[in-house]
């Protein structure tokens, strides 16, 4: 499989501008072409078979809003490393896989945010990860709609739409659900709910999702974790399915429950010793033999 590869690697991490070197020299000498972070503002994207980002997630983020709809390498210099799944000591195996066409391009939803104030139309970009209202220092009142009908009004400290690839984020620290592979769904959570009655749900990603701020105190909007603009009492913050989707190169190592075991320290039994063999290892759906 032919096609050119991007690299873009961490400022803040110096050690990633050495895996950045070594890396270009594996891949040329395998015969592709690979551009630096500087020059892919040039190239035609459809040329590129995927960029390597050698980061953490935030970074997978930032390549993704930059060059959007491009497939995404991930090699891990972050602390969790959710996105960027390949760790860096098992970066030649895992580049091997992918030079040899053994991957699959696992397709995202991202979410779309549009402000509605007093007969404007405001659009905010689209997220990755999520989309949230976040009050200051004072309890906030959101009401949600969700295909122009009334659902709930909650006093907290504001409201999370997240998409599944989002749920391991501040969807699942705010006490959200975690959506797997498959689920096409946004998971709507409030953020410290001043009720007793504070479940988060799921609606379909086909639907419109419709925040208003309700009160007067301070509230601003953040995608992915980058504040775009200060509320006002009654903004309809609107929440669609975004027009790009995240594309994320997988390989067959990678296994979603592994990685959430292992990278949140997910273990209710530690030396627990599952009974059934792994996929991919003969498992048959029932128990081995």
């Amino acid at each position: 499989m032919n096609g050119a590869v991007g690299i873009i690697a961490a400022f803040s991490k110096p050690e990633s501008a050495g895996l950045r070197d070594a890396l270009s020299d594996y891949l040329a000498a395998a015969g592709r072409t690979v551009y630096s972070e500087a020059d892919l503002a040039t190239v035609d994207q459809a040329d590129l078979a995927a960029i390597m980002v050698l980061g953490g997630d935030g970074l997978m983020m930032r390549a993704a809003n930059s060059h959007p709809d491009v497939p995404l390498f991930g090699i891990n210099f972050g602390k969790v490393g959710f996105l960027a799944m390949v760790e860096q000591q098992d970066w030649k195996p895992a580049v091997d896989q992918f030079l040899a066409g053994n991957y699959t391009i696992d397709n995202g939803a991202t979410l779309q945010a549009t402000i509605y104030r007093d007969g404007s139309v405001m659009p905010q970009g689209w997220a990755i990860n999520d989309v949230v209202i976040r009050g200051g220092v004072r309890m906030v009142e959101i009401e949600i709609y969700i295909d122009g009908r009334y659902v709930n009004t909650y006093p907290g400290d504001g409201m999370i739409a997240s998409t599944p690839r989002g749920s391991t984020a501040y969807c699942m620290a705010a006490g959200g659900p975690i959506l797997t592979a498959g689920v096409q769904g946004v998971a709507i959570v409030p953020i410290s709910a001043h009720t007793p009655i504070r479940t988060p749900f799921v609606v379909a990603e086909s639907a419109v999702i419709e925040l208003v701020l309700s009160t007067r105190h301070e509230a601003g909007l953040i995608l992915d974790g980058r504040p775009t603009v200060e509320l006002q009492e009654q903004d309809v913050v609107r929440v669609t399915k975004g027009d790009h989707e995240f594309r994320l190169v997988t390989l067959e190592s990678m296994n979603f429950y592994d990685a959430f075991r292992t990278k949140f320290n997910y273990r209710v039994r530690p030396d627990a010793v599952p009974s059934r063999r792994a996929m991919g290892e003969g498992a048959t759906g029932g128990r081995p033999a």
